[in-house]
């Protein structure tokens, strides 16, 4: 034992540095939600490529709730993410699977193919390069892949299926219920191990990425009742810096919405909003553990080409 401890040890100082470093990442949401769109959409992502982003992050709604669920639609899509040169942080959007039943399609089916097409194959957005920690790794969370987490510069990511329409909390649709059930337990104990580890670990901060507009400000949304409460209960445990990334309204925001049960703003946490349809733009983010906010941000625009 004695041997791999000196081991262990040697080689902290290498890591401890290799923590100090800070990057960036490109986070858009919420397009393209139509065939003009689309080409704006993937000039905007093959101008990423020439920038020195960690990563691309989509939080989903990668096509308007009006077009067809198609398997064509989607694969569009996930061939576009699979052809990016750097891992693709993705989440899945209501117009993805739950606003299915608009367009004639069954949501839970679709919400299985979309697993299927982009966690099942782990070269498609190479999340390995990440080293994510999968919540299917666990045999009784094997269904959902696309909840998961990773640490970079010592930050934590933890990447939640919380999407819009309510979370797919539909009273008048029973698989739709079951579904919803199923899926918020599981994600709100991922949640909460994720909170968990990044106070035991006394992280710089935590960047947390769902798809939906919880509803900071109010919070009546019966299917994000679950997330803002852990959220909630954490950010009082936890002083750092926080963020919630998502879309849904298609509102580009930073502003600090969340109050406490006793009514009080939490300082240290922010909510940052990407663009959405029809403005096709994104938002850099640069994470940096050795600044007090760690997070910052600058709208990022599609340049002429």
């Amino acid at each position: 034992m004695i041997p791999v401890v000196v081991a262990l040890t040697t080689l902290l100082p290498v890591s401890t540095r290799a923590e100090d470093s800070s990057f960036r990442f490109l986070a858009i949401g919420d397009m393209p939600y139509s065939a003009e769109e689309e080409v704006k959409f993937r000039s905007l992502v093959r101008q990423s490529e020439g920038e020195d982003f960690a990563f691309l992050m989509h939080v989903g709604d990668t096509k308007a709730g009006t077009a067809p669920c198609t398997d064509e639609q989607f694969l569009r899509i996930r061939d576009l993410f699979a052809a990016y040169p750097k891992p693709v942080i993705y989440t899945l959007g209501d117009n993805e699977w739950t606003d299915c039943h608009a367009t004639g399609a069954n949501p839970v089916e679709r919400l299985r193919k979309l697993r299927e097409l982009f966690f099942q194959d782990r070269r498609t957005l190479r999340l390995d390069s990440l080293h994510v920690v999968a919540q299917s790794s666990q045999p009784k969370f094997s269904a959902y892949p696309e909840n998961y987490r990773f640490s970079k510069a010592g930050v934590s990511f933890i990447v939640a299926h919380v999407t819009g329409s309510g979370n797919n909390r539909r009273l008048d649709d029973p698989p739709s219920m079951e579904e919803y059930t199923a899926r918020n337990a599981a994600t709100i104990q991922f949640l909460q191990e994720s909170f968990c580890e990044a106070i035991k670990r006394n992280v710089p901060g935590v960047a947390v990425v769902i798809h939906a507009n919880p509803d900071f400000e109010s919070g009546r949304g019966e299917g994000f009742t679950d997330f803002l409460a852990v959220l909630r209960k954490f950010l009082s445990e936890f002083p750092r810096p926080v963020v919630c990334i998502h879309g849904d309204s298609h509102y580009y925001r930073i502003d600090k919405p969340f109050r406490s049960v006793a009514g009080d703003t939490f300082l240290h946490f922010t909510r940052m909003e990407v663009f959405g349809s029809p403005n096709i733009a994104g938002v850099s983010v640069t994470v940096d553990p050795k600044d007090p906010e760690v997070f910052s941000y600058r709208p990022w625009y599609l340049q002429d080409e």
